[in-house]
C-alpha cells in the first residue's frame, strides 16, 4: 500500500512540475500604454532697457520649452532662470544678439524669477501638480 501512495505522489509531483514549466506567462494582447510626447511650448523674450518682456509667462509642467531671447540693449547682459540654473544656462548676451535654447519644465511652481544681471525682472510659472501622476 505504501508503494501505491509513493507512486501516486511521484506521478502528481511530475505532473505539477510539467504544468509549471508549460504554463509560462502569456501576453494578454494588451501593450503598455506609450506615454504621449511632452508638449512643446515657445517663450519669446526680449531684453531691453534693463527689463525683460513679457514680465510674466506660464508653461505647463513637463513641457519642452523652447526659449528665444533677443537682446535689444546697448550693453552685454546675463540672463538666468532661478531654480533651473543647473538644467538651463544662457550664455552672456551681446547687444543686438539672439539666442535660443531648450529646457524641460519639470519643476512646478509660480516663483521662478528671470534674473537679468542677477536681479529679478520677470517671472515664470510652471503650471501643474507637485504630485507624481498616479502617486497618492
Amino acid at each position: 500500500m505504501k508503494n501505491r501512495y509513493a507512486t501516486l505522489f511521484a506521478i502528481v509531483l511530475a505532473i505539477a512540475v510539467v504544468l509549471a514549466r508549460v504554463r509560462a506567462p502569456r501576453s494578454s494582447g494588451h501593450h503598455a500604454a506609450t506615454p504621449a510626447p511632452a508638449p512643446a511650448e515657445t517663450l519669446s523674450l526680449v531684453v531691453e532697457n534693463g527689463a525683460l518682456s513679457p514680465a510674466y509667462a506660464s508653461v505647463s509642467k513637463g513641457a519642452v520649452v523652447h526659449v528665444h531671447v533677443t537682446c535689444r540693449g546697448t550693453a552685454p547682459v546675463s540672463l538666468a532662470l532661478a531654480g533651473y540654473e543647473k538644467r538651463f544656462t544662457i550664455p552672456p548676451l551681446a547687444p543686438g544678439s539672439r539666442w535660443g535654447g531648450t529646457f524641460i519644465a519639470d519643476l512646478p511652481g509660480d516663483d521662478f524669477a528671470w534674473l537679468l544681471d542677477g536681479k529679478p525682472v520677470a517671472r515664470l510659472q510652471v503650471a501643474g501638480s507637485h504630485l507624481v501622476e498616479g502617486h497618492r
